[in-house]
């Protein structure tokens, strides 16, 4: 009867924060099918050169390829590719960490198939977060309507808001899983058996959601909390027991009179179990995090699917795990100028008229005025201060790994495992964003229990300075709106203020809260309570009416839609099988998908190393440097790398640096010229070729434009038994790629030679000839070859399996029977006090 009070009473919190959500994506509810993403102008990002950022976000130009054409293959063939072949000659799919393949939640996006699916996924993840965070709060004794306003300020906070506006949505898909973990966290230290299972399933999600940056720094959040308690519990057990206690029932965060500094004791008794009878309270503190630790270990056994993969493709790949760009966190970090944004996330403008450094989304501080005066009440005020001092500390180490290398922890996290890849140090932003949500929780608790006529003059006092402050700003100096970029930091603030003095929404929070605060301090009796459910409605509408401003829909057709190009380009159709090359800013992924072409390049870094150590020549044609690689052009080698890629057409929006062939087509797609050009006589997707010379690796690329490809093909390994070849001339062959793990060849030859297809080589590809097991070789560097001793018909049937992927799924399966296993062996779970179950509903006898 207990737990159906607590499920009744949560329904309500839901409500109102399922009606939030709602109301902060109003423009995707009201336009179900379009996509979260500004379809009429470009976003100011400082790396970017003037003009050199599309119209469009991270979800057009890199999450909805993908997510579309996995979603083609998942309901054409029922499975998850491993192999992906689109980019510079195809890569690996399962291995790649931003793929996401063993997300299930994706799986339902990938059902549905549309390109909206994702955006309502990202909803979906949202509602749960917060609906964690208000269990969170709740099983941390705070009142329903506090807890309801941390669950608000998870779920609506501006930096997830940015995050989602420039389309980063598998980051917000991770962060959704923080609440759960914690609280995960929280009811495994108690003893209870339900915390395994959601411990170790949140932090296994959120490794797997498709950018595992988000997950490392969980982990390591949770395994510092682990480690807090395991120095709590030494000097625990060091102290000497008073007289005349000895093994007697202790709450669990005070054993031996010592608080853990842990996130939230949930005041004593109201959260907390009493110890198990079979541990002495001396033994009890460091079990505790004992078992947090094993549970972080099985949460990353059970991940063991997605990351081992990921390791095994490691020595393979280029990119952030690879080492062929990425790194490094560039301007992507706070600055100074960002504190302007914890009054309002408008100061510094929007991503197309941002003011601050780096971009808008990477750098966003705010929570909102009125949560950051209720995170205040909460540091200031809160009666639980063990809790407190843990969301203080993650709040401040998270700002301060924020703020990149110039205070040292951002360098220390980037040595630790699984940390090479990162390379916007941020992101911990969305950790600081789940700390600041639970003190402003904290703070609804201490308006409801009143906070007098002190502090509503100290806050009246504050807003005044404040005032003051932004008065003097305006007046520092003339500046225009469209003033040139960058500006100097005196300019930027006078901007900012300008732009805060026309800010409705932060009048009006500025406004209200004060009228709540005022109103709270007359002594009335209920005026707390009500105070509190005031003041957490006017974070919450903040938040929503903030969120609802800020994100834009546009129609997919802006971006899926036929244009110039696609007309162009059907017009003058390449051959099958062959390969496109152009900017990514001009002709996205996202357009290659719509006109069923495979573009050499992707929008992203991750591709098989030997391919892209062919494919760098290649940036430098439209004056593109790509990664490390510099400005200067080798034309043999970039011709050469355009025959092997099997290249048949450029487009280009910029006059192009080699001449290669005729123009067939061009016209003018949103006031941008651009030209098709088609390259006479491109390499075919597979051949045969008369012979081989082997050669030293890494001699191989520049060789490639000393030879010619139909005559030679370099290899790295001798092809067993001597033999080179015997003289069959160059022949196209039939390639069929309707599968991306299954691959087909088929050609007739009148002599012995050697058959190249220009798809990636990489470990995993294994061949059959004519039905027999046969050597698949590593050709010009980069490609796959299979000897064909003997004339005839020939099928070649080439298969994928990723490597690490069995290793990865019996790490998975058996930490999964480890769980299940230790679950089981626990002791049964114990209804906590206050009727209520797993920390879920009420922790105090008063229903507040």
């Amino acid at each position: 009867m207990s737990t159906l009070r607590g499920v009744r009473g949560a329904m309500a919190p839901v409500a109102v924060l399922a009606l939030a959500l709602l109301i902060g994506f109003a423009g995707l509810v009201a336009r179900p099918a379009w996509l979260i993403v500004d379809g009429d102008r470009p976003w100011v990002d400082e790396l970017a050169r003037p003009g050199g950022r599309p119209i469009g976000n991270d979800l057009t130009s890199l999450f909805l390829p993908r997510h579309l054409w996995q979603s083609e293959q998942w309901r054409a063939h029922g499975r998850v590719p491993l192999w992906d072949p689109r980019g510079s000659a195809g890569r690996p799919n399962a291995g790649n960490p931003q793929a996401g393949i063993w997300y299930p939640p994706a799986w339902l996006a990938w059902t549905w198939g549309d390109p909206a699916a994702p955006g309502w996924l990202t909803v979906g993840h949202l509602l749960w977060a917060g609906i964690g965070s208000f269990a969170l709060g709740r099983a941390l004794g705070l009142g329903r309507a506090a807890a309801t306003t941390s669950g608000a300020v998870v779920m609506l906070n501006p930096y997830v808001i940015a995050q989602v506006l420039e389309g980063h949505l598998p980051h917000v898909w991770s962060a959704s899983w923080y609440p759960w973990a914690f609280l995960g966290g929280r009811m495994l230290r108690q003893g209870r058996r339900a915390g395994w299972a959601v411990l170790t399933a949140s932090v296994a999600l959120s490794l797997s959601s498709g950018h595992p940056q988000e997950g490392v720094y969980l982990v390591i959040a949770l395994g510092c909390w682990a480690l807090l308690d395991v120095g709590a519990g030494v000097r625990c057990r060091a102290r000497p027991t008073p007289p005349g206690q000895g093994d007697a029932p202790e709450t669990p965060d005070r054993a031996a009179g010592h608080s853990i500094p842990a996130f939230g004791s949930g005041g004593g008794a109201a959260g907390d179990l009493p110890p198990d009878p079979r541990e002495g309270s001396r033994s009890r503190p460091l079990i505790r995090p004992l078992r947090l630790m094993v549970a972080i270990g099985l949460a990353i056994g059970l991940a063991g699917v997605t990351w081992v993969p990921v390791l095994a493709a490691r020595p393979w790949v280029a990119g952030p795990l690879g080492g062929e760009g990425g790194g490094g966190g560039g301007p992507y970090h706070l600055w100074p100028s960002n504190v302007l944004q914890l009054v309002s996330p408008r100061a510094l403008g929007g991503p197309a008229d941002f003011l601050g450094r780096g971009t808008y989304w990477e750098t966003m501080v705010s929570i909102g005025w009125a949560s950051l005066v209720l995170l205040v009440l909460g540091v200031a005020r809160s009666s639980d201060r063990s809790a407190v001092r843990g969301w203080c500390v993650l709040l401040g180490v998270s700002l301060l790994h924020a703020c990149g290398d110039r205070f040292g922890l951002s360098a220390i996290l980037g040595d630790l495992p699984g940390m090479g890849g990162v390379r916007v140090p941020s992101r911990s932003l969305f950790l600081a964003m789940m700390a600041a949500a639970m003190l402003s929780g904290m703070g609804v608790d201490v308006v409801d229990r009143g906070v007098g006529r002190r502090a509503a003059r100290r806050y009246a006092a504050a807003v005044c300075l404040l005032a003051l402050a932004a008065g003097a700003g305006i007046v520092s100096g003339p500046i225009r709106e469209e003033a040139p970029m960058p500006i100097g930091p005196v300019d930027r603030w006078s901007l900012a203020c300008r732009r805060l003095a026309g800010d409705w929404l932060l009048f009006a929070s500025v406004a209200a809260t004060g009228g709540v605060l005022a109103r709270g301090t007359g002594g009335r009796p209920g005026a707390g309570n009500w105070t509190a459910r005031a003041m957490g409605l006017v974070a919450i509408a903040e938040l929503a009416a903030s969120a609802a401003m800020t994100l834009p829909v546009c129609p997919p057709e802006r971006f899926l839609g036929a244009d110039a190009v696609s007309g162009e380009i059907e017009g003058e159709r390449p051959p099958q099988g062959s390969r496109i090359r152009s900017r990514d800013a001009f002709y996205s992924d996202l357009h290659a998908w719509r006109d069923r072409l495979e573009k050499t390049n992707l929008g992203d870094l991750f591709q098989v190393r030997h391919a892209a150590e062919i494919y760098r020549a290649l940036y430098p044609i439209f004056d593109e440097p790509g990664p490390r690689i510099g400005r200067g052009l080798d034309r043999r080698l970039a011709r050469s790398a355009l025959d092997r890629l099997g290249v048949s057409r450029i487009v280009s929006d910029r006059p192009l640096l080699l001449e290669v062939g005729p123009l067939v087509g061009s016209g003018v797609r949103g006031g941008i010229p651009f030209e098709i050009i088609g390259i006479a006589g491109a390499m075919p997707r597979a051949y045969v070729v008369p012979r081989a010379e082997v050669v030293p690796e890494s001699e191989t690329v520049g060789l490639l434009p000393e030879v010619d490809p139909r005559m030679v093909v370099l290899l790295s390994d001798p092809p067993g038994s001597g033999f080179r070849g015997h003289g069959q001339s160059f022949k196209e062959a039939f390639y069929d790629g309707a599968e991306p793990d299954r691959v087909i060849v088929r050609v007739a030859t009148e002599a012995p030679g050697f058959m190249v297809v220009t798809d990636a080589w990489m470990p995993g590809w294994s061949a059959t000839l004519d039905g027999r097991p046969t050597a698949l070789l590593r050709g010009d560097h980069a490609f796959r070859v299979v000897p064909l001793p003997v004339p005839g018909d020939h099928r070649v049937v080439m298969s994928y399996r990723a490597p690490g992927q069995v290793t990865g799924s019996l790490v998975s399966a058996a930490s999964a029977i480890v769980l299940i296993g230790v679950m089981v062996g626990s002791a049964r779970g114990r209804r906590a006090p206050g009727g209520g179950v797993d920390g879920w509903v009420a922790p105090t006898a008063t229903d507040r």
